[in-house]
């Protein structure tokens, strides 16, 4: 059985211009969700996750730290990490980016590399 590709959306929360965290991180969600219909049509075998299936922006509020590890957890079982426009400016993309690179997943996005 062929193993299905698992693509991580990393998309700036923080570093976002919206003016409250709860407005950063609805947009940011909207962002997400547009993202996963895009590349799950270019990739119609893939499974396509991003950070608000382990950290929605509903319901009990999570730390940081802690919505971070989770981020860091759900993006070490991909094989693929999709960078988002704007993801230089975000400690939370950066620090994705870094764990990526770390352990030899493949990129795709905007500006990737530099």
């Amino acid at each position: 059985m062929e193993q299905k590709l698992k693509i991580y959306i990393a998309t700036p929360v923080n570093a976002r211009n919206e003016a409250t965290l709860q407005e950063k991180k609805e947009k940011a969600a909207l962002r997400c969700k547009m993202l996963k219909e895009k590349l799950g049509k270019e990739f119609p075998n893939a499974e396509v996750v991003c950070s608000f299936d382990v950290c929605p922006i509903v319901g009990e509020p999570i730390e940081e730290h802690t919505a971070m590890g989770r981020c860091i957890d759900l993006l070490m079982t991909c094989d693929v990490i999709y960078l988002d426009s704007g993801w230089r400016k975000s400690n939370g993309c950066t620090l994705e980016y870094t764990a990526a690179k770390l352990y030899g997943l493949h990129f795709m996005g905007l500006s990737t590399i530099d």
